[in-house]
């Protein structure tokens, strides 16, 4: 990972308080204004330069911001794919720091101070965010307990800057390797963000797991797997609409399914004791 050397912005500005407490540092070379930079990240906006070919469309046929896509806009075979190679608007691009695809851009190094200056600062665009999607959870996990001390780097989630919280079903979460086997209720939410080489940084995708009774889905050892895009866009979840996409997720956490759950815990220099 790379030092931060250069001001942090949400896809506004992050507010000016935060760089006179000295917790951001506001050193940039030639930065781009916020605005722009959002219009040209992000394949929803109406002013996206390429909007002739924006995969967002409002006329788009297989819109993957439209709430009835029919299309899964990941899929390989998918026509519509915005996430083709061939894309010229490719949301999913390698050189994208918003990439819901696959990895973001290569981790920038923030201290503590600043990793939980960025996550209070999003954390109000986090919580409008995820609600959009519908999905019950997404609207109230930030007021479960943080299992996290802070954010922290998730290589398993693109590189991206997560917080582990948990409900009160899922409190023996806290033991971590000692949990054992969570109840019919318990779930689990990882939020995200990114931060750029730039040192602007945007909310990532939000991961839930909720866990069922047994004969839910044997594949996923009863455990359903949500992924909410920023947008409020749900890409799957296990057993509703996208499950397939979220095969993937429980195709990682079901090598600790027999010892852990399929459970997999942040390192320990992050876990509240």
């Amino acid at each position: 990972m790379t030092p931060l050397k250069s001001s942090l912005l949400t896809s506004v500005v992050i507010p000016a308080a935060l760089l006179a407490a000295g917790l951001v540092s506001a050193r940039a070379s030639n930065p781009a204004p916020a605005k722009q930079v959002q219009v040209a990240q992000n394949p929803c906006a109406a002013r996206n330069p390429c909007a002739a070919a924006n995969p967002c469309a409002a006329r788009n046929p297989c819109n993957p911001c439209a709430a009835k896509n029919p299309c899964n806009p990941c899929a390989a075979k998918n026509p519509c794919n915005p996430c083709a190679a061939a894309n010229p608007c490719n949301p999913c691009g390698a050189a994208n720091p918003c990439n819901p695809c696959g990895a973001a851009a290569a981790a920038v190094e923030l201290t503590a101070a600043e990793a939980k200056a960025v996550q209070d600062c999003l954390s109000g665009e986090m919580k409008s965010a995820y609600a959009k999607s519908g999905n019950k959870y997404a609207a109230v996990f930030l007021n479960w307990k943080a299992f996290s001390t802070q954010a922290y780097v998730s290589s398993t989630h693109g590189e991206r800057y997560v917080m582990n919280y948990a409900n009160a079903k899922a409190g023996a979460y806290g033991k971590y390797e000692d949990a054992g086997k969570m109840p019919a209720g318990a779930v689990l939410a990882k939020s995200s963000f990114i931060v750029n080489p730039q040192g602007r940084v945007s909310v990532g995708p939000l991961f839930l797991m909720e866990k069922h009774n047994a004969g839910f889905n044997r594949n996923s050892h009863d455990w359903q797997y949500t992924m909410i895009m920023p947008s409020g866009q749900v890409a799957g979840t296990t057993n509703g609409r996208g499950s397939a996409a979220m095969a993937f997720c429980y195709g990682c956490h079901n090598a600790v399914a027999e010892e852990q759950d399929a459970l997999m815990f942040l390192p320990d220099e992050y876990r509240v004791k």
